[in-house]
């Protein structure tokens, strides 16, 4: 089971319109809405993830192709950037590159594998734990119009943070929180 990941402080840094790229962070060790960290220096498969370097909208893999692919990430103690080339020729990707040229879209999300994760202390005893992942794999990024979350969504459910039953049971329907978290915590 592969986890999503789209963080509020990754943000578009360069664009070049003649090479159709972007540069950007495409993920911070900022904590998510949930408190959850993923630790930027904790990708393990950067080279393996550069043989395919696939990059997605808004990681569906099924319904839309690839809009483009990472030329190059660089894995910093805070954050990773990466350079993203559009797909020359194919309209979707290239509106897609256009869309961060003008500004309307800024956001980015890592699907990732989790290999090592353990619980944080909430500091607060009304709110459970959160994870840390100190060790991923990146299987691909995404551009994305709204940063979501379906891996916090589905910890929010386990830590009992949705409170509307009606609402829970259609997120369980959706994402299954025991299948999320099963192997992530050791």
């Amino acid at each position: 089971m592969s986890l999503t990941r789209a963080d509020p402080a990754a943000r578009t840094l360069a664009v070049n319109p003649m090479d159709l790229t972007v540069r950007s962070v495409i993920t911070t060790i900022d904590p998510d809405r949930g408190g959850d960290v993923v630790v930027p220096t904790g990708l393990r498969n950067a080279d393996e993830f550069l043989l395919n370097p696939i990059v997605l909208w808004a990681h569906q893999r099924a319904q839309f192709p690839p809009i483009g692919v990472c030329e190059w990430i660089d894995i910093q103690p805070r954050r990773i950037v990466a350079q993203t080339k559009f797909a020359r020729g194919v309209p979707f990707a290239e509106d897609v590159f256009r869309l961060y040229e003008q500004g309307v879209l800024r956001g980015w999300s890592i699907g990732f594998l989790p290999r090592k994760a353990r619980r944080l202390a909430s500091g607060d005893p009304r709110r459970p734990p959160a994870l840390r992942i100190d060790e991923w794999d990146l299987l691909e990024y995404s551009a994305v119009p709204i940063p979501e979350n379906p891996a916090a969504v589905t910890v929010a459910i386990e830590k009992g943070l949705v409170t509307d039953a009606a609402l829970r049971d259609w997120l369980r329907g959706a994402f299954e929180p025991r299948d999320v978290l099963r192997g992530l915590v050791g």
